[in-house]
């Protein structure tokens, strides 16, 4: 009987390691479906005696568009983890307050060994490469993630997590 369960165990965290990562890789590719591009709207050149000059794009625009970014980038993570102070863990911990944190003590959540021996302060530097490689980075944890590889999408999450999990004075 215990043989059984043990390969049942065995079964299902092989189970949880495929299932995982294909299930976040179809939430991103289900939330990038159905985007409409933007189409522009038809101008008109109407001539005038003033001049006038193109608006550049400002810094709070870019910031905008990262936050967006940002955001949907965290719809592959919000399967695993909340944001939210006093949110319950999910199969993921609850992120709030994450940064210049210790990784493994947030309370009541069971982390493997091998992140809790890991040594790991969470900053942009730390969070950037465990997003890109979470297995290479702390081999045997038990987060089953594939990883963020574009330098882009990556800045987009860390600033969309430094904004949502900041602690609240």
């Amino acid at each position: 009987m215990i043989a059984c369960k043990t390969k049942n165990e065995k079964l299902n965290l092989k189970a949880r390691k495929i299932f995982y990562p294909l299930f976040l890789c179809t939430l991103l590719l289900i939330s990038s479906c159905g985007q409409k591009e933007k189409k522009e709207e038809p101008t008109f050149n109407i001539k005038t005696e003033s001049k006038t000059t193109p608006v550049a794009e400002t810094s709070s625009d870019k910031t905008q568009d990262t936050n967006i970014l940002g955001k949907r980038m965290f719809i592959a993570c919000a399967a695993c983890h909340n944001l939210k102070k006093g949110e319950a863990h999910k199969v993921g911990p609850n992120l709030y307050g994450i940064f210049n944190k210790k990784a493994a003590t947030t309370e009541g959540f069971e982390y493997s060994e091998a992140l809790k021996n890991s040594g790991i302060t969470w900053s942009e530097e730390t969070i950037r490469k465990w997003m890109q490689d979470p297995a290479g980075y702390v081999p045997q944890t038990k987060m089953a993630f594939v990883g963020i590889k574009k330098e882009e999408q990556q800045t987009a999450l860390i600033e969309y997590l430094k904004e949502e999990t900041k602690i609240e004075e």
